[in-house]
């Protein structure tokens, strides 16, 4: 006969409960999307992609970044969209300078 232990009964209900989660992921979480953002945020996204589709380019620096922010406090939730979108268009933020 078979022995189960209290490890083994935990780890397989943490393996379960994780199976349950991968078939009926949480409907609350939401990708950041640009209509979603704050309008001069949603500028913010649209300078940068028109910026990267003029140099034909797949990379922009920080520099390109500061440049399109506007003139506020920026949350680090703002960046995390700004930084999902482009990933999103296939455009990273870089460090130097992108010739």
């Amino acid at each position: 006969m078979e022995q189960h232990d209290d490890a083994h009964d935990r780890r397989q209900a943490i393996i379960d409960r994780m199976l349950a989660e991968a078939l009926d992921p949480v409907d609350d979480y939401r990708l950041p999307s640009h209509d979603a953002l704050p309008e001069d945020m949603r500028k913010t996204v649209d300078i940068l992609l028109a910026k990267a589709e003029a140099q034909r380019m797949r990379r922009l620096t920080y520099d390109d970044l500061e440049e399109a922010l506007p003139p506020r406090d920026v949350t680090s939730e703002d960046l995390e969209a700004i930084f999902w979108i482009l990933s999103e268009h296939g455009i990273a933020i870089e460090d130097g300078d992108v010739a």
